[in-house]
Order: C-alpha cells, then structure tokens, then sequence
C-alpha cells in the first residue's frame, strides 16, 4: 500500500484555499483588502515550495514546519509594508464640509467620529458662517455629514469617517480633518478618534460640554473662558488611550481635574503653585472656591503624560 505523502496532502489545503478565496472574491463577499493581500502574498508559495523540498525526508514534520516558516515570513513583510503605509500622509481626496446654522438654533450638538485621521478644530470667522472645513486623505476615505433640528433650537450635526475595513495597500495613509466652528453658538461638542494627534483649540467658543475620546495619538485640548451654563459647571471627559494628553486652563477658570493615570507610573506636570494635588489623583485649583468659572473634567491617559497648562 502506497503511502499518502503530507507534502500532497499540504498542496491540496492550499489549492482548495486559493480556489475558496478566488470564488468568494468573485462573488463579492471576500474584502477588496483581503484580496489585494492574497495575491500580493501568493509569492511567498515560491518559499513554501522550496522548503518543502528541502527539508523533506531529512525533518519530521517538514510540510508543517515549511508553512509555519512561509506564513511568519508573509506576517513579517506584510506588517512593515502596511505599517509604513499607514504612516504615510494621504492627499488623495479632498472633501469640503459646508453646513449652515440657521439663525434660529439656539444649540448645537456636534458628533464628530474619524479614523485615521488627525483633527484640527478651530473657532471660525462669524457664527454666519456655520460650520466649514475639509477632510483630505485617503481615496478610500468618505466623510458622511447628518443634519437635524429640534422644536427647542437644538441642531444635531453628525460627522463620521468611513473607510473599508481591509484597505488595499495603496489605499492605506492618515488623513487631516480641519473644522471651524461658529463662535457666540453654545456648543456640545463629542470627539471619538481612531488614529491621528488631536488638537482641539476652543478657545472664543460658547463651548457647554466636550467629551474627546482618542484610540491612538496625541491629544491636546484649549478651553474657553466661557460662563458655564445656569445652574451648572461645564463638566466632560478627556480620554488618550495610547497617547499624551495636554489641557490648556484660562487663568480666569478654576479647574478640578480627575486623573486616571492607570497606574501608568507617569507623573502628571502641573503648575503647584495655581493646584493643589489631592488624594484620589485629583487635581484642584486653589482658587476654586473664589473662581466665577469653575470646571470639572476626567482625564484619562493610561499609557502618556497628562499635563495642565495655563494660558492668559
């Protein structure tokens, strides 16, 4: 009785791989991405062929130890072509954001969500002018804008960035998103942000509530001097998940900071001698019992430095 090599065996995996791949990229169901690193892996079967016949007879296991070897060969080069893509600027394609605000809205409620994309907001002009900007980054990117009103004068502006799960190689690169907003308009403002440093400069807005939440990068915050809202203090999460994280205080505005370091070990930088450090990683102002403008805000950064600035 003739003995069924693994080496055949192994071949007949991998052709009824590449047929499965093949169909489901004709179909439509398999990922543009998924397929575009399939063929541009499929080189790597030259590897897997030529250790197979190198080691067999001479290793136990070699048809194993070959596709074991081949694959970590294909992770490693595709980690550092995607990796130093997805590093790169992408000016591909230009968006510009356009959205009036009636004069009537009394509110506005501003959703922003990105990817990979790093983000500048900024006050604009004249509330007149709305909200304006633009996004330019990758051709795969799209930017999905959602505009709603309320009876009570509230506005709800969504803006989301879409990309495909699995990009294409040449698909991948961070992208920029520019936002001004319009000042003397009472903003909420939600900021939810994939990858890419964040500068959030409020200052000259009638900002209410901000809560920012970034995955990866750098996270830097300017607050207004604005009154908070009758009855309450202005009151918000500022989140880098892997990152650092700078707030900017107005010297009119008392602040009480709570740290959530993590356990990171890494000592938050402040002025002593405008806060007091408190037990429960809390920052406070020592002037907040005689402040006009008093904020609270949770500061979250487990893997970088938080640091409280003051600005005139």
């Amino acid at each position: 009785m003739t003995p069924v090599r693994r080496t055949s065996l192994l071949w007949g995996a991998i052709a009824l791989l590449a047929a499965a791949a093949a169909l489901a990229n004709a179909m439509g169901v398999l990922p543009a991405g998924s397929w575009d690193l399939i063929v541009r892996a499929a080189p790597a079967l030259l590897i897997l062929a030529g250790l197979s016949q190198l080691l067999r007879g001479r290793v136990p296991a070699s048809g194993l130890i070959s596709l074991i070897v081949t694959l970590a060969v294909v992770a490693g080069v595709a980690f550092t072509a995607f990796s130093g893509r997805a590093a790169q600027q992408r000016t591909d394609r230009e968006i510009a954001i356009a959205q009036p605000i009636d004069p009537a809205i009394t509110r506005l409620v501003l959703d922003l969500s990105t990817l990979r994309t790093g983000v500048d907001l900024a006050p604009g002009a004249a509330r007149a002018d709305g909200v304006t900007g633009v996004f330019r980054g990758s051709s795969a990117s799209e930017i999905l804008t959602d505009y709603q009103t309320a009876a009570d004068g509230t506005a709800t502006l969504t803006i989301r960035e879409r990309g495909p799960v699995f990009p294409r190689l040449e698909e991948l690169g961070r992208g920029t998103l520019e936002l001004r907003l319009p000042p003397g308009l009472p903003i909420d403002l939600r900021f939810s942000g994939g990858e890419g440093d964040a500068a959030l400069s409020l200052d000259g807005l009638d900002l209410q509530t901000l809560n920012a939440d970034l995955a990866s990068g750098a996270l830097a915050v300017t607050l207004p001097d604005t009154a908070p809202p009758p009855g309450a203090a202005p009151t918000g999460t500022l989140t880098a998940r892997d990152g650092g994280l700078t707030i900017f205080i107005p010297t009119s505005v008392a602040a009480r900071l709570e740290l959530n370091r993590s356990g990171s070990g890494i000592d938050p930088q402040y002025d002593p001698t405008r806060y007091n450090y408190l037990v429960g990683d809390v920052l406070e102002a020592r002037a907040i019992d005689s402040a006009a403008t008093v904020i609270r805000y949770v500061l979250t950064a487990p893997r970088g430095q938080i640091r409280v600035e003051t600005r005139p």
